[in-house]
């Protein structure tokens, strides 16, 4: 009679290989929406025109993503009591030339959202902002807006976020992943 041995090592080289096999099935590879990587965003414009027809600008710029050393932050400067129309531009100005991000979140406008929020947040809001354009579903995107002062003075600052919703896009913050999440302090006067 032959008698089978019991080898551990034979084992486990098994257990091994069918966790292998069974890992590489994931359907990762197959959804190009879940390869999708954010986008390297250096570079946050804030285009705002008041009603006379004045404009300001304010810029977030950050070259070098992990070193924060090379971060350069533009301040804001608004009249307290004003409704301004207003745009925001991003792009990749780590490649040569630039990267113009804000066609990208246009075409891909149901996937992605704009939040724009007082930092620290006050109450009442010594700001409010509005998005003015849409996505082919009909839900606001953010690169068009209008910001309304209200009334207070003093420095406070405005929290820019650019969520990344591929097919669960709501009209609101929570879902998806970030692809911007930058504050540029703001003077009211």
């Amino acid at each position: 009679m032959i008698q089978k041995q019991f080898r551990p090592s034979l084992a486990i080289f098994s257990m091994l290989m069918a966790s292998t096999l069974f890992s590489s099935c994931s359907d990762k590879a197959d959804d190009p929406k879940k390869n999708e990587e954010n986008e390297l965003i250096t570079t946050v414009h804030l285009h705002l025109t008041s009603p006379s027809g004045a404009m300001t600008m304010a810029t977030w710029k950050d070259l070098t993503p992990d070193d924060a050393a090379g971060r350069t932050v533009d301040t804001l400067f608004l009249e307290d009591s004003t409704l301004y129309t207003g745009m925001i531009e991003l792009s990749d100005q780590s490649k040569s030339p630039a990267v113009n991000i804000s066609d990208e979140v246009k075409t891909e406008g149901v996937d992605h959202l704009f939040i724009y929020k007082q930092t620290p947040a006050a109450t009442p809001s010594w700001f409010t902002v509005v998005r003015t354009d849409k996505d082919a579903n009909n839900r606001e995107i953010g690169l068009t807006y209008t910001l309304q002062t209200n009334g207070n003075k003093g420095v406070t600052g405005i929290n820019v976020i650019l969520k990344h919703q591929p097919e669960i896009k709501d009209g609101t913050e929570t879902p998806g992943d970030v692809d911007v999440d930058v504050v540029i302090p703001v003077k009211i006067r």
